[in-house]
């Protein structure tokens, strides 16, 4: 049985409104960066956490206190999701820190099957900032729902 923590974006969960539903449905699917566990009997989610936010390029390591509290419940792979894959612009000094600390544990660059990047920063960044509509939230994405100037995202 392959113990599972995933790490999500805290702007995506916080201020877009993101449950996670897709990565989780795809972990239940064994589908997107989760096939790799096809093989397994089960597969077991010990955690979602969230990233601590911005570390500025002063302290990158502020994410280990996230880390840290996961890790302690032994979990074999570490999924970064896939909006921090898209978004995050510390994610590999991330991975590295973490690695470099849990030489044991696999760090997983995903979640879900990944769609086009540009088009889903276009859609993240008309969540964060309305240009013409009511605020939307992720799964306006998701559910291919979001409305936004330019037409509707080409996933």
């Amino acid at each position: 049985m392959a113990r599972i923590g995933i790490i999500t974006c805290s702007n995506c969960t916080q201020d877009t409104n993101c449950a996670a539903v897709v990565c989780l449905a795809d972990m239940r699917k064994r589908k997107g960066l989760f096939d790799r566990y096809a093989n397994e009997a089960a597969l077991e989610l010990i955690g979602i956490i969230s990233c601590a936010g911005c570390p500025t390029l002063a302290a990158p390591e502020k994410i280990m206190k996230r880390v840290d509290a996961i890790a302690a419940f032994k979990v074999d792979a570490l999924h970064f999701s896939y909006c921090m894959t898209a978004l995050c612009p510390f994610i590999e000094k991330y991975a590295k820190i973490i690695r470099e600390k849990y030489p044991d544990l696999e760090v997983v660059m995903g979640t879900h099957k990944p769609v086009d990047k540009g088009e889903f920063k276009r859609g993240v960044r008309e969540l964060l900032c309305p240009t013409t509509y009511a605020p939307q939230a992720m799964g306006d994405i998701m559910k291919g729902t979001l409305k936004l100037p330019g037409g509707p995202l080409k996933f």
